[in-house]
């Protein structure tokens, strides 16, 4: 039995060397191959891989916070605007200085500045008209147009040939646009926009001598003939001007957003777009016109305010 054993043990362990090379050709072979250095481009893929972050996973985290952040900032502008805008704004149809009857629908298409005043004011009217001149020379030179338009709140003296004279002096913006029409015609255009102002009365407009108490505001409208914001006489030429150039840029921006992005995803980072009152849709853009509606008017130097 003992020499069965030994035989047993002696065939096993030759057929196991048979079965695995010895580790001598292993040696041999990879001495006769060479050591083969990995190349840089794939060490630094590899280390890339085992790193946690990579160049590529950071700029991929950084835009999607950037991302969150805009979506975030444009929902909440979005809400503080809806929120604290005036009901303002109206339908309104007045008369140029060249008779021609004006509309509020024929402006669209263009920011729109309206003031309402009267000639004959003493101070305050060329005061504020002098100061938003200075805003929409700043704003031109941003390239960013504004249409000024001047409608008179005493149309009882201010009556086309007196506006063109009364404009065409020269000291206010060229693209002021005065517009007049009967009492019934402002009124409604003033009452549109809350506009305060007092009637004279018979007496006093037989007398042709008299002042008329109103507000002393500045409406911006957008080129879609909705109104934006106001301004007050509190208000200094630098202020309304950065004011309006953040109101204009950011309208625009979210103007290129809803054009450039799908509805689901404009929706859900600036929410739906408002309704205004008295409509069942949402607004569209009408097309800006090829010649914005202007004045040209002959400047009469020396001529001086009544």
């Amino acid at each position: 039995p003992e020499l069965c054993v030994c035989v047993y043990a002696m065939l096993r362990a030759r057929s196991l060397r048979l079965c695995r090379p010895p580790l001598a050709a292993f040696r041999l072979l990879s001495s006769a191959a060479g050591p083969s250095a990995p190349s840089p481009s794939a060490s630094a893929a590899r280390r890339a891989m085992r790193s946690p972050v990579t160049w590529l996973s950071a700029a991929a985290t950084l835009g999607v916070l950037y991302a969150g952040y805009e979506w975030q900032y444009q929902r909440q502008l979005h809400r503080q605007r809806a929120a604290g805008r005036p009901d303002l704004g109206g339908p309104w149809s007045l008369v140029g200085v060249d008779g021609q009857r004006v509309t509020s629908e024929q402006l669209q298409g263009q920011w729109v500045l309206l003031y309402f005043g009267f000639t004959k004011c003493p101070d305050i009217c060329p005061q504020e008209m002098d100061k938003l001149t200075a805003v929409l020379r700043s704003l031109d030179g941003k390239g960013q147009r504004v249409l000024p338009v001047f409608i008179t709140i005493d149309p009882a003296r201010d009556d086309a040939p007196r506006l063109k004279a009364y404009f065409g002096e020269g000291e206010f913006h060229e693209r002021f646009l005065p517009l007049t029409g009967s009492f019934e015609e402002v009124r409604r255009a003033c009452r549109a926009y809350r506009v305060y102002f007092t009637k004279p009365t018979a007496d006093e407009i037989r007398a042709g001598d008299y002042l008329i108490d109103h507000s002393i505001i500045s409406y911006l409208l957008s080129p879609e003939g909705h109104f934006i914001e106001y301004f007050g006489k509190s208000l200094s030429a630098a202020e309304a001007e950065s004011k309006m150039t953040t109101l204009i840029t950011e309208w625009e921006r979210e103007r290129y957003l809803r054009a450039t992005l799908p509805q689901w995803v404009a929706e859900a980072m600036l929410g739906p777009v408002e309704v205004p009152k008295g409509r069942t849709e949402a607004p569209k853009l009408p097309p800006i016109p090829a010649k914005p509606v202007e004045i040209a008017l002959p400047p009469a130097p020396g001529k001086a305010r009544a």
